[in-house]
């Protein structure tokens, strides 16, 4: 129990981190439209609000919060999944004859729970890697080709 503390504290570590980046990125999009409009980079009639969304669109740390969401659900679905797993061992155990080398808690079943687990993993974060990537936000370069109109 004292494990799943510790990991929850470090969840809870990693999204105050995270909230904490997204924030300061919000906090820095009105000095970069300041920048950018002192440059000739944008015209002046872009807002603060407007440039503000777009730019957490695209720099905000979104990689970082699709790995944090992987990694609270693969905390939270530990337990579940490995109960859910040795309920599953069990019965085809039982089914099988009941051989000892593969009663719960031998090294090919400890064995069997960390691969189904790291597949379980992959899964997620394939899944989540595609998402990502299928709503991939523009880059701020493309966001400033935008506000002018489309041309640079």
């Amino acid at each position: 129990m004292i494990i799943f503390f510790a990991a929850l504290a470090g969840l809870v570590a990693w999204g105050l981190h995270l909230g904490w980046r997204w924030k300061q990125t919000r906090d820095f999009a009105p000095e970069v439209l300041a920048t950018k409009q002192a440059d000739g980079e944008l015209p002046a009639d872009v807002s603060v609000a407007e440039f503000t969304d777009l730019y957490l669109r695209s720099e905000g740390p979104r990689a970082a919060t699709y790995f944090f969401v992987c990694g609270a659900v693969m905390l939270f679905f530990l337990a579940p999944f490995v109960s859910l797993f040795n309920e599953l061992w069990r019965l085809i155990w039982r089914l099988s004859g009941q051989n000892p080398v593969f009663e719960t808690g031998t090294l090919i079943h400890s064995f069997s729970v960390f691969l189904a687990f790291m597949l379980v993993a992959i899964v997620l974060l394939a899944a989540a890697m595609h998402r990502y990537y299928a709503v991939m936000p523009p880059t701020l370069k493309q966001v400033i080709r935008d506000l002018n109109g489309g041309h640079s």
